[in-house]
């Protein structure tokens, strides 16, 4: 429901600018010269994108509190993030009306991610980890934003700067099984031991550019800094009839580099980097142990997600 009410949200404030600030197009011709009706590249007005993303990364929360026997305490679990993502936009541009607005939606969604979740426990007191586990993990994650650009600069989109605000949302679910702890003495479970859900939601801006290098050569950059995020999570450890939340408030940067090839005027091939980073701090976590409720209480110290990596796509105009 977030999602189409954020699209909704955007489309309709995209299509009352266009209408207050649109401007006519201006044709001019010297004497003697017929004008002759051009559709380029950059009269396109829609453009559908799909791209392949192998991520590398991880995502992370850390606890720290005070146990008044034993003193101060920390808590550190990291779950993986490396696999496959499909990643599909669909770009409105106003350009062709010589209006300056753009909009776009862009989800994304993860498969065959699996890993390694580590887990540490320790006293302050003591540099060696009071307990260390490793849990198997299987993982589903996606992605979503949606924006509104402004074009600064350039009125074809191959020579360009446009600054932009928008929404974010993005979404990790892990499933851990078979769980060995390695510290202080060995003991293993087998089959499911814990289940843990992350959603991070927030407001974006940012700057996009794209300058030609060659007829069919050009390069494009994306920006976001998401300077409020809030994030939300739930956890479920079931070894020690454990469930909690947890939440906090941070920010982020998501960063896209991509290099395009024209093979024709509709149809163009992209490559390059992507990078995801969002991070909140100093949160609360309230919960249940063996069915005693506890908190809320100011142990979170951060909750993180950190993803990098290469795509390959195609963008399709018409």
């Amino acid at each position: 429901m977030r999602v189409l009410f954020a699209s909704a949200v955007v489309v309709a404030a995209v299509f009352s600018l266009n209408a207050a600030m649109g401007e006519e197009p201006v044709i001019e011709a010297q004497p003697g010269v017929a004008v002759v009706a051009v559709e380029p590249a950059e009269q396109l007005p829609f453009k559908v994108k799909a791209q392949y993303w192998r991520s590398d990364g991880n995502a992370s929360f850390k606890d720290i509190g005070f146990d008044p026997a034993f003193g101060p305490w920390e808590s550190e679990v990291e779950y993986p993030l490396d696999g496959n993502y499909y990643l599909f936009g669909a770009e409105y541009s106003f350009l062709a009306g010589r209006s300056r607005f753009a909009v776009d939606v862009n989800y994304g969604f993860s498969e065959d991610i699996d890993g390694t979740t580590k887990d540490w426990d320790w006293l302050w007191s003591d540099p060696e980890p009071l307990v260390f586990a490793e849990t198997d993990t299987d993982a589903d994650s996606d992605l979503f934003n949606a924006n509104v650009y402004y074009r600064l600069w350039g009125w074809g989109p191959r020579n360009s700067v446009d600054v932009f605000v928008g929404y974010h949302n993005q979404k990790h679910s892990f499933t851990n099984s078979n769980a060995r702890i390695l510290i202080p003495d060995f003991f293993s479970a087998s089959g499911k031991v814990a289940e843990y859900e992350m959603e991070f939601n927030g407001v974006r801006a940012g700057l996009r550019t794209e300058m030609a290098i060659s007829p069919r050569f050009s390069v494009m950059a994306n920006l976001a800094f998401l300077p409020f995020v809030d994030v939300d999570t739930n956890g479920k450890w079931l070894l020690r009839d454990l469930t909690f939340s947890q939440n906090a408030d941070g920010y982020g940067v998501d960063f896209d580099l991509l290099l395009e090839f024209m093979i024709t005027r509709n149809v163009s091939l992209v490559g390059g980097l992507k990078y995801v980073f969002l991070r909140a701090t100093d949160g609360e976590e309230s919960g249940s142990e063996a069915g005693i409720p506890y908190g809320p209480f100011d142990v979170v110290d951060e909750i993180e997600s950190d993803q990098f990596g290469g795509t390959a796509g195609v963008n399709v105009r018409f």
